[in-house]
């Protein structure tokens, strides 16, 4: 609670003058009401009673101008307020969407959306009622207890004492109900936090969630966390209904005593009717405000726990935040280097270990490996998304660390493998990257990215809605205009994060084509897969578990026939349709996977005519774990995620195949349940061999099958024993 009125006067210190002239009516309408109370002693015993006509006008023409009065302040004041209320709402809200700005991406990565989301809906409801409901009554009553007890004091002694012995059982009734209703509303407001990201999290599933035919669990699941959350509801409303009826309830009994102990003091002549009238309507006054204060005590329970989820929020601290004296960087120099640099995204998973490697001012660099070899990692602190847990990335000489970030990205253009566009005009998703930019300016970038003549052809040009997350264009327009957005700002240096990876081979082509033409006089990082977009670059990296295991040309990393030429070898020998719709593998190409080694020419030349295209869309299911195999993949291009479920309604990427990888293998020797559920992280185009098509070749090699299962047998125990 302490908490809650901290904050509450930091929101109103911002709007002084509105909250003087407000709590000032609200004193004036409570002199109001209380001189309405006190009129009935002087109109009983100063004018009715002893029939004194001019008393008795000049009373009620005071009250009557009192409340004319105190009405029009009330209108007044109410405009301020709602107009103070909706400015501190905004305020509220912009801090918090300012602080989703500066958190770094580790948050992100550590908390699910619904939370932050939570924090936008339940938590500023809960503070937006308080602030415009419950906090002014609050005040507004706790003011009119303390008028009143004075005034009723000065009544009557005796019965203000009697009164006040009832507003002390008022006080300590929520006392003692003050920890248990604060726990169970915290409880609560956490787990409605928890209910949304679950909604936001199956809504975003739900492809998978058909795919698996998942619909009985997750509803299963979600009805379980449901009245889960129900219980909880039911409790806290319960005690805050019992914290609020239990001050009303010795209210109401106090009311009772003072009205049979005043009719008898007044019996006895002790105090005037006048006095008893009056006494009784400000004990009344005082009853509806002690009601009221004990009303809106478990709303300011409530919002007290909204208050400080979202005070937590706030601070939350940014892992990677500029430093006080971080200096402004105006261009790039000389070259990019990471020293010694070990990062990992947990203390228990390390990306990167001890890497050192250096891109000079105006070259090509690509950096390249399997997935999960650290290569992404690189950018991200190159990007200081992150900082490594040890050693430095610097540029120019200069710790990143001691450089404003947004001083670094004015240097740097990027393009992901899937760029995010705005649901608002091509136009303004341009301005994204440089927001003062000029039509003149996109126009050049669009031209220099090849895609202006595609959107001028659009019904409306740049002023045509993108769509949701750029749904309205096509795969290649969607990376054409990131690509167009990177260069709005000249950057020094541009960063391509498996920027074509995600495209068919005829666009991914032409992209590349265009970037050759554009980044002449720019610093190039690459990081890629696709080894044959790297031929012609100053150096390559090649990256292998977290480690840089090569580095120099094409030409000489082939020549060393080590990873790189691994890499290359196992991408080579696919024949795949500009529009991704065939493919074909050379025989060659299929003697170099393990279990078709030893098979002959002639063999191999048949089964490559078995294999059949099979094109999967991002998200597809290609196979499911449980399900009975039949059929050896091979990928021609693309990427797939293969994840295994862990038996509590959520799922582990536990690998990632792309180009050239294969799976399925064993299914083409023995009748076996799939293990993992295979699906298509980016559009995939493979080639299926089916069991029936394999055995026709092989039977035709007597004691052959039998070879080939034995060698799997073998290799199969080797990896059961680590072997």
């Amino acid at each position: 609670m302490i908490l809650l009125l901290k904050n509450v006067w930091g929101y109103y210190r911002h709007y002084k003058l509105y909250c003087s002239i407000y709590y000032l009516g609200v004193l004036l309408d409570l002199a109001v009401q209380s001189f309405i109370a006190l009129s009935f002693k002087f109109l009983l015993d100063n004018a009715i009673i002893p029939k004194d006509q001019k008393v008795m006008v000049l009373i009620l023409a005071l009250l009557l101008s009192a409340v004319i009065v105190s009405k029009v302040g009330y209108v007044f004041r109410c405009y301020l307020y709602s107009k103070m209320m909706a400015g501190i709402i905004c305020r509220i809200r912009n801090q918090l969407f300012d602080k989703m700005q500066r958190l770094s991406l580790k948050y992100y990565a550590n908390s699910r959306p619904g939370e932050t989301l939570s924090y936008f809906s339940n938590d500023l409801y809960s503070i937006e009622y308080m602030v415009n409901m419950a906090f002014p009554v609050g005040v507004k009553a706790f003011l009119s207890i303390v008028v009143n007890t004075v005034i009723i004091f000065n009544l009557d002694w005796k019965m203000a004492s009697i009164s006040l012995l009832g507003l002390l059982f008022c006080a300590l009734g929520p006392y003692f109900f003050n920890s248990r209703v604060s726990a169970a509303n915290d409880l609560m407001k956490n787990t409605q936090a928890e209910l949304l990201s679950t909604v936001e999290e199956n809504l975003n599933a739900q492809q998978v969630v058909k795919s698996f035919s998942l619909q009985n669990t997750v509803r299963t699941s979600f009805q379980k966390e449901s009245a889960h959350l129900s219980d909880l509801t039911q409790k806290a409303f319960f005690l805050n209904d019992i914290m609020e009826i239990t001050p009303l309830g010795i209210i109401e009994l106090f009311n009772v005593i003072i009205i049979c102990l005043g009719a008898f003091f007044a019996f006895n002549d002790w105090i005037t009717p006048g006095t008893l009238v009056s006494f009784n309507s400000l004990f009344v006054g005082l009853s509806v405000a002690v009601g009221n204060f004990t009303r809106i005590i478990p709303v300011l329970m409530g919002s007290s726990s909204s208050m400080k989820r979202i005070q937590g929020f706030q601070d939350e601290k940014a892992e990677v935040d500029n430093l006080p004296d971080a200096t402004e960087i105006q261009e790039f120099q000389n070259s990019i280097e990471l020293l010694n640099v070990s990062f990992g995204y947990t203390d228990e998973n390390i990306c990167l270990n001890n890497v050192n490697l250096k891109i000079p001012k105006g070259a090509s660099v690509a950096i390249v490996g399997p997935s999960g070899s650290g290569k992404s990692s690189i950018i991200n602190l190159i990007m200081r998304f992150y900082d490594p847990k040890a050693g430095s990335v610097e540029i120019d000489g200069h710790d990143l660390r001691s450089i404003n970030m947004e001083s670094l990205h004015r240097l740097i253009g990027i393009v992901l493998q899937e760029n995010f566009l705005f649901n608002d005009t091509i136009k303004e998703n341009f301005r994204i990257a440089k927001p003062g930019a000029s039509d003149e300016d996109i126009v050049y970038a669009a031209q220099a990215a090849e895609i202006h003549e595609h959107i001028m052809d659009l019904p409306i040009g740049y002023d045509t809605l993108a769509g949701e997350r750029g749904a309205q264009l096509s795969g290649g327009q969607r990376q054409r205009i990131a690509l167009a957005r990177a260069l709005l700002c000249r950057p020094s240096i541009l960063i391509l994060d498996e920027a074509t990876s995600a495209l068919d081979p005829k666009t991914e082509r032409a992209i590349n084509e265009t970037l050759k033409q554009i980044t002449k006089e720019m610093t190039v990082i690459n990081i890629t897969h696709r080894l044959d977009n790297t031929k012609d670059y100053d150096m390559i990296y090649v990256m292998e578990q977290g480690r840089v295991a090569e580095h120099g040309t094409h030409q000489e990393l082939m020549g060393k026939q080590g990873l790189y030429a691994d890499l290359c070898n196992k991408q080579t020998g696919f024949l795949v349709g500009d529009d991704l719709n065939y493919a074909e593998i050379e025989a060659s190409r299929l003697s170099k996977i393990n279990l078709f080694k030893d098979l002959e020419s002639e063999m191999l030349e048949e089964l490559t005519e078995y294999f059949i295209s099979e094109y999967y869309a991002p998200g597809k299911i290609i196979i499911n774990a449980g399900e009975q195999g039949d059929r050896f993949y091979v990928i021609a291009r693309g990427k797939v995620d293969i994840v295994i479920n862990l038996g509590d309604d959520s799922e582990r990427i536990v690998n990632v195949l792309e180009d050239g990888d294969y799976f399925g293998e064993i299914s083409l020797l023995k009748e076996v349940l799939r293990t993992a559920t295979v699906r298509a992280r980016t559009p995939c185009m493979l080639l299926s061999l089916r069991r029936r098509q394999f055995e026709r070749v092989v039977s035709k090699t007597p004691g052959l099958r039998l070879q080939m299962e034995e060698e799997m047998d073998k290799r199969l125990g080797q990896l059961s024993t680590g072997g």
